[in-house]
């Protein structure tokens, strides 16, 4: 596990992104986080990923497009083979999903990968002067409950959201 990275996405990431995202849309599996995926409701379709790219921009400064409204930063997690292993978004404010929203391409799960970037996400964080982040999986997500009680959360809470039960996890930073 030596030297993975997060980066923000850019045009160098491209052909690794599209195989990534390809090889996601194919395995039937959700893709996570949402704002991971090309393909736009609205238009019906995929889109470029230089259209994509400005979604991330647009998210990144000024989180108009976003449901919450929330400026929030997509990052990938990059092996040094230029693979993408997964992603993680991080929202300034916290939101009634939490602060962290983060998947791990299929074929990489169960590596430990989820637990480092975790770990490197919690680092971002600090370095933006939060004091504790709020995570909230779904209730199920076992995987996910496990990476963040290694990275020291504590449960807050149970709740339902549209329908759907979730768990409240707090770190502290």
């Amino acid at each position: 596990m030596n030297n993975i990275r997060l980066e923000i996405p850019d045009l160098h990431h491209q052909q690794a992104y599209e195989q990534m995202i390809m090889r996601w849309e194919t395995s039937g599996q959700k893709i996570a986080p949402q704002l991971l995926s090309r393909y736009s409701g609205r238009l019906g379709k995929n889109v470029s990923y230089s259209t994509w790219l400005e979604w991330c921009e647009d998210d990144r400064t000024t989180g108009a497009a976003l449901s919450t409204r929330v400026p929030c930063t997509l990052y990938f997690l990059v092996a040094d083979s230029g693979e993408i292993l997964g992603s993680i978004v991080i929202n300034r404010d916290n939101t009634t999903r939490g602060h962290l929203h983060a998947g791990i391409a299929p074929w990489h799960r169960g590596k430990g990968y989820g637990t480092v970037m975790l770990q490197l996400a919690l680092e971002k964080c600090r370095e933006m002067g939060m004091k504790f982040v709020e995570i909230v999986p779904y209730k199920g997500n076992d995987s996910a409950v496990k990476t963040i009680l290694k990275n020291g959360g504590i449960f807050v809470e149970a709740f339902q959201d549209d329908g759907e039960a979730s768990l409240r996890y707090r770190i502290s930073l």
